[in-house]
């Protein structure tokens, strides 16, 4: 929901948005908790008529959702081999979203199958794990640096994350992911952006 993600909606007039459960609240300005200069947010920011907001992840047998609810995000979220709650998106193990807490309320990330190769091989992972800013650096995956805060006019203490405590659990579960051979890209992933080897990779028009 940061303004440095969110793009244009406006130009999309054919697509459904899919957001994480407590999205729209901090759209609609109802997380009072958030603070610092890059918590603001704009209300109308997305068409509500094609918005898509997931269950929520800590009720596992929920099957219903939100606003505009809709296949195949129809849950339920699932717990598999101690993971945080991950849906299935098409029921085939290829796409999971994850519940990723502590950046934002209904911050999500995106777990894919990419290859049945061998991870150890020297093709590309058989997983892409998508992490959004769930980490935007990563001396702090590494454990060099731990995550900053600061404070605000008022006095305020103030961090990236609405909930420092959460975000670093999160951080830990992706550092297992990656010691267990998941190839894992954060949004504002510098390294692996500076990686010759990822100059191919990127999307273009």
């Amino acid at each position: 929901m940061h303004w440095d993600h969110v793009g244009e909606p406006r130009d999309f007039l054919r697509s459904t948005f899919v957001v994480g459960h407590g999205s729209l609240a901090v759209l609609a300005g109802n997380s009072a908790t958030l603070r610092g200069s890059h918590s603001f947010f704009e209300p109308d920011l997305l068409d509500l008529d094609r918005v898509v907001e997931l269950p929520d992840p800590s009720n596992l047998s929920q099957k219903k959702g939100g606003a505009g609810f809709q296949e195949p995000f129809c849950g339920p979220w699932n717990v598999v081999d101690g993971s945080p709650p991950v849906l299935d998106v098409f029921g085939d193990g290829s796409l999971y979203v994850v519940d990723a807490p502590g950046h934002l309320p209904g911050h999500i990330n995106l777990l894919a199958r990419v290859s049945d190769e061998n991870p150890d091989s020297s093709s590309s992972s058989r997983w892409i794990y998508l992490a959004g800013d769930a980490c935007h650096d990563r001396r702090i995956l590494r454990g060099d640096k731990s995550i900053g805060e600061w404070r605000d006019a008022a006095g305020h203490i103030c961090c990236i994350h609405a909930d420092r405590a959460k975000a670093e659990e999160t951080i830990e579960r992706i550092r297992l992911l990656e010691r267990n051979g998941v190839e894992v890209i954060f949004a504002h992933d510098v390294e692996w952006e500076s990686n010759v080897q990822n100059r191919d990779r990127f999307f273009s028009c």
